[in-house]
């Protein structure tokens, strides 16, 4: 339950504001308290539930104590206490009052409708006046769950509430009448009034029962137009509204007026002497042209008009509540007319009509782009893409044809984004989409489902060969460069392929398979596609069992620390010692650290088992210098995943040292060279701090990955470990015996020692001893070793002892 946070004001008494007696003396005067039901109420309310979607919605009348429903719709009670109700506090202004949540508001936190059945936790409401201005009741929506109502929501309610005040005025029409009309011309405007607003307080119903249905905004709007003339036979209406660009006028409704007059104005530029409407909308305000044949602004337009047979018009600019013109809704009369009182109300009301129905369905329809389409991109997103791959299995299926999945996962992206910045990525990704609409049919989908995932679907496949020419032409497509601000970028997709009914019976397994394929491709290499075959459900499925079985592992006492010697080359005699993470699963037994580190840093156990390997290799390290040499150290390999600014695993390994005391000079924390080039700042931070307490840095696999050499030089390195791929391949002369020696003399002109790794032969060990390279590892100096043979290594006297 949320906590409850007061502010400290004093809540009114609200039996004693102003006016007060005059205000119940009014409410008596209505004649309306204590009746039976009326449908005239009751439709406003089931309109009110069904617009906001909520359970209750009332008309209610505020007396002296009590708060009396009028009209209250499946709700448990004809009546309440005055104190136990938010009606008392709405009718204090003129204002919507929202509670968007009731426990969290002090006015009704501790009233029983909140805490006790119905358990309503919303809340809005806005006051109902009498014809001399005094709020006498509320017309409120209630509701189970917390939320907030939009600004065009407040301007239904609003609308709504309007109705219900004419409903309640009209309960006793010869009262009021006989207080207020003192003359047959008074009582005349009257009843002409009150005609008027039963009108369109019938217009203004059924145009709300539309909306709520969500009937399209052309029948609304048509709606309205005819709703007007029906009442009014010597008018016709028009509704124009302003399209995406803002500069023209774009027809709405007007079913009256002559087709070729619609055709006329039909894209209407929008501006000054630009006819009644055009004027209207570039001024934001109502144009009266009562002559139209000799008023300025219809000057270009005076043949038009006369063929229309058209001699006066008057518009209004349809606005939003933020003041924003929508359109213009406009009268005409064939001949010239001069408006009322009651025409600038009847154009007024329309307008707001016609705001309240053009800001609903572009709510809704705003709503539908934002749920249905990528934003980035603009493509199908992944709720869409669902829905329309549905269908197209489902007309596969009747029409026995097959359809194509192709999954498509840009390869390196991350690398770009780390490297040129989110900016570039966004902008890569933009054109990616492009490219790919150019390389489908107009029948395909191209949809983003996230990061750089993109999904293509391909129904109604006669020829499987076109699945391949699609995939080729993406392939091409891609590899071409994409110049982004000041940058050439080259980047490639590895591509899964997934055909129903071949490969999968259903959505959910196609999707899977689709996707597997991809990861297929990537494995051959990338830049490539890759059909699914069934030997990759397999693979899947020991994917998700590795998975959940290494998420045990610590707990079960699975793993392991092996240890690999790092020798002194001139002396060869142990230097220090790396340390190797092994699984040993209970039935599987052991599994390669190849297969399952990736599925670690995949599934983010990296983090947790990354933190359980530095402890043990620290745990070890200090008995071991405590046993055999104070200045022996350990290296440990370490993820990228484990330096991201929302992990906390550095500051985390410090405060373990702290804790028991352990040097944090007995530890070289292993990097890739990759890690370099993700968020340098963040990165070059963290591991500064973590070389101020006495950890080493190094480098692993060097030589391998795609960083800059400047990196070295930016960064604060120890130790720079050369590659076994380059190693294992010396020989006198070889293109690698001469990037080895580079390596080794740029290492030692920048003060970084070198660690040779892989060495397999004397040959080997003896090149690496001639170039200067300080130290060495590998299955011919001492393959990784237990604690107990390490230790029985450490313990003899031979040359391997330190």
């Amino acid at each position: 339950m949320p906590v409850r946070q007061w502010k400290d004001v004093v809540l009114p008494d609200l039996t004693l504001f102003k006016n007060e007696a005059q205000r119940l003396l009014a409410l008596q005067a209505l004649n309306i308290l204590d009746t039976p039901p009326e449908e005239r109420f009751d439709r406003i309310t089931r309109i009110a539930m069904q617009v906001f979607d909520v359970p209750f919605a009332m008309v209610s009348l505020v007396d002296a104590n009590r708060l009396w429903f009028k009209s209250s719709p499946g709700f448990y009670l004809t009546e309440t206490s005055r104190s136990q109700s938010l009606c008392g506090y709405t009718i204090l202004t003129d204002q919507v009052l929202m509670v968007e949540d009731t426990l969290l508001d002090r006015r009704s936190a501790d009233k029983p409708w909140v805490v006790e059945a119905p358990h309503l936790r919303f809340y809005a409401g806005i006051a109902i006046k009498d014809n001399q201005g005094f709020n006498i009741g509320t017309l409120s929506i209630l509701d189970h769950r917390p939320r907030t109502l939009t600004p065009e929501q407040i301007a239904i309610l609003t609308e709504l509430a309007k109705v219900a005040e004419s409903e309640v005025n009209a309960a006793d029409l010869s009262q009021v009448t006989a207080k207020l009309i003192q003359s047959k011309k008074q009582l005349h405007q009257a009843v002409a009034q009150l005609k008027q607003n039963e009108q369109l307080n019938r217009l203004r119903s059924q145009v709300l029962e539309l909306i709520a249905r969500s009937e399209p905004l052309a029948a609304i709007l048509t709606a309205i137009v005819s709703g007007i003339e029906l009442e009014y036979p010597e008018m016709m209406c028009s509704i124009l509204l302003i399209d995406d660009s803002g500069t023209k006028l774009t027809l709405g409704a007007a079913p009256s007026m002559p087709d070729f007059y619609n055709q006329a104005v039909e894209g209407l530029e929008i501006g000054e002497n630009v006819g009644s409407c055009g004027t209207s909308a570039y001024k934001g305000q109502r144009v009266v042209v009562e002559d139209i044949a000799s008023h300025p602004s219809w000057a270009p337009y005076t043949e038009l008009a006369a063929r229309a047979q058209l001699g006066s018009c008057w518009s209004e600019p349809i606005v939003d509540p933020e003041g924003k013109v929508l359109g213009t809704f406009a009268i005409y009369h064939k001949e010239k007319s001069t408006p009322s009182a009651r025409d600038f109300y009847l154009i007024e009301q329309s307008a707001a009509l016609a705001s309240i129905s053009i800001e609903r369905t572009r709510a809704s329809k705003l709503i539908w782009q934002q749920a249905n389409f990528d934003s980035l991109t603009g493509l199908t997103n992944r709720n869409l893409v669902r829905e329309l791959l549905k269908t197209a299995l489902k007309n596969s299926r009747r029409n026995q044809q097959k359809l194509a999945l192709i999954c498509l996962d840009l390869d390196h992206f991350k690398g770009v984004n780390d490297s040129l910045g989110h900016n570039i990525g966004d902008e890569l990704l933009i054109e990616c989409g492009k490219r790919l609409l150019n390389c489908t049919r107009e029948s395909d989908t191209v949809a983003r489902l996230g990061g750089d995932e993109f999904l293509i679907l391909i129904p109604d496949l006669r020829d499987e060969t076109l699945v391949e020419e699609i995939a080729g032409k993406i392939l091409s497509a891609l590899s071409q460069p994409f110049q982004l601000q000041q940058e050439l970028i080259y980047v490639s997709a590895s591509l899964g392929i997934a055909i129903f009914p071949d490969d999968a019976a259903d959505l959910d397994d196609l999707l899977k398979n689709a996707d597997q394929a991809m990861y297929g491709a990537k494995s051959s290499g990338r830049g490539c596609f890759h059909y699914f075959t069934p030997g990759m459900r397999a693979s899947i499925q020991n994917r998700i069992t590795l998975i959940n079985d290494l998420r045990n592992a610590i707990s079960n006492q699975e793993l392991s620390l092996v240890y690999q010697p790092i020798f002194e080359i001139s002396s060869q005699k142990i230097y220090k010692a790396e340390a190797l993470l092994r699984w040993h699963h209970p039935s599987r037994g052991m599994i390669s650290p190849t297969d399952f580190i990736p599925l670690a840093e995949e599934s983010g156990l990296i983090i947790e088992i990354g933190d359980w390997v530095f402890e043990q290799a620290c745990l070890q390290v200090a008995k071991w210098r405590r046993q055999y040499a104070d200045n022996f150290q350990i290296s440990i390999n370490t993820s990228p995943l484990q330096y991201r600014s929302n992990t906390d695993s550095p500051a985390d390994w410090l405060a373990w040292l702290a804790k028991h005391r352990l040097d944090a000079g007995a530890l070289t924390l292993e990097i890739t060279e990759n890690l370099m080039m993700t968020d340098y700042d963040k990165i070059n931070q963290r591991l500064a701090q973590l070389r101020q307490s006495g950890m080493e840095i190094s480098i692993d696999d060097f030589g391998t990955g795609y960083s800059s050499l400047s990196y070295l030089k930016k960064f604060h390195i120890d130790y720079l470990k050369i590659d076994k791929s380059f190693v294992q391949k010396m020989s006198k002369d070889s293109d690698d015996l001469i990037i080895c020696e580079a390596m080794v003399v740029m290492a030692n002109k920048l003060g970084i020692k070198v660690i040779a790794e892989g060495i397999e032969s004397t040959e080997q060990m003896q090149l690496l001893k001639d170039m200067g390279c300080q130290y060495g590892q590998g299955y011919w100096l001492a393959k990784p070793l237990t604690v107990e043979q390490f230790e029985t290594l450490l313990g003899s006297n031979t040359r391997y002892k330190i």
